[in-house]
């Protein structure tokens, strides 16, 4: 945990951003697997001065603080603040609220990593605070910046339907931390994103295999506007897997984020679904074959996905944030909802787990009723 010095002031400092041409200057608290990513990027960046990194491992912060040639430290004063305008969080996720909330009292922009807190309520007294202050507040979901999920966004259309995969390896990271805030979080943000509606209900199912929170998780949740979204995370694999399918009404889309490659399948101008003889086109298909009737009524396109590194997208996305004051592309209301939505279906996982044990330790069957919906 990140060491915090210096006691907290009644109000927050006003923003401290660049004016001008200045550089913006930055500070990464947390240079574990993600954080040192985060710093290799911003001594990447042009206008950027990179003030430090901080851990509270002090070997470590050494050793990227020297591989990076930047300063290094192992804990977070209001002195080292006062000489930075914005930082990336990406310290284990119970301590992102006290860390961000410090950095926004010094008048700092954040990039708080995700699950944006622990708790849905550590996350609204993190936006109020940052509401205060009037600083930059920026959730890390990162696939948002993702090239397949830009390319495919102008092709988004009232989704109907919408199916996502991620599938890990075990890894002993994060093991505190169940897959559903670890990984399925991620498109469970895509889905907020795509979908212009709230959610309406939802239904989980999980287990705990290799550590003590969940390993496999999977949820449906059906939104107000009658979109269906099927969200699967698994972190017991050999490979990993990561993929997007969205229907529209009248397209589909096939993401592959491992593969960088994107599909919009959608219907030739002119053709009418409703018109369609079932009976005659089965005859066609067992005389033809099903792929070319296939393509005589629906155009197939790959996607242009660029080649840009999604964090470079990212913090790129934050440092313009918080020199300008505009808005970011993924602001802490967006995080708040994440949780939200995310702690629901880790709730309705372990209840149901709760049942499960109850009634095998009495001996009865789960009577159908008493399943969780």
């Amino acid at each position: 945990m990140i060491a915090i010095h210096g006691a907290r002031t009644k109000l927050p400092k006003p923003p401290r951003r660049p004016e001008g041409k200045e550089p913006i200057h930055v500070l990464v608290v947390g240079v574990g697997h993600l954080g040192k990513n985060h710093a290799r990027v911003y001594t990447e960046l042009e206008g950027v001065v990179v003030e430090g990194v901080v851990d509270s491992n002090a070997e470590n912060a050494r050793e990227i603080g020297e591989r990076l040639g930047v300063p290094h430290f192992s804990s977070l004063t209001p002195e080292l603040l006062s000489r930075v305008h914005a930082a990336s969080i990406v310290t284990p996720t119970p301590t992102h609220a006290d860390v961000a909330s410090q950095c926004i009292e010094e008048g700092v922009s954040v990039l708080v990593e995700k699950p944006m807190t622990s708790t849905s309520e550590q996350a609204r007294e993190l936006l109020a605070l940052a509401d205060e202050s009037g600083v930059t507040l920026q959730v890390g979901h990162i696939e948002r910046f993702n090239p397949v999920v830009i390319a495919a966004h102008p092709f988004i259309r009232d989704p109907v339907y919408i199916e996502c995969d991620r599938i890990h390896p075990f890894s002993f990271r994060s093991v505190e931390t169940s897959v559903v805030l670890d990984l399925m979080i991620h498109d469970i943000d895509i889905a907020l994103n795509f979908v212009d509606a709230p959610v309406a209900h939802l239904e989980a199912v999980g287990a705990r295999v290799l550590s003590e929170t969940e390993d496999l998780a999977s949820a449906r949740l059906t939104f107000e506007n009658g979109c269906t979204v099927m969200v699967k995370a698994s972190r017991v694999a050999i490979q990993k897997s990561r993929k997007m399918r969205i229907f529209n009404k009248d397209s589909y889309l096939s993401l592959d984020y491992i593969a960088k490659t994107g599909m919009l399948m959608g219907f030739k101008p002119g053709f009418d679904p409703s018109q369609i003889d079932i009976q005659e086109m089965a005859k066609l298909e067992e005389d033809q074959g099903a792929y070319p009737l296939f393509t005589k009524y629906f155009s197939i396109e790959q996607l242009h996905v660029a080649s840009d590194e999604p964090l470079k997208n990212e913090l790129q996305s934050f440092l313009l944030s918080a020199r300008t004051g505009r808005e970011p592309v993924v602001t802490g209301s967006h995080g708040l909802q994440a949780i939200e939505i995310a702690l629901q279906i880790q709730d309705k996982i372990r209840e149901q787990q709760r049942l499960l044990e109850e009634h095998r330790d009495s001996g009865e069957a789960l009577p159908e009723d008493s399943s969780p919906e």
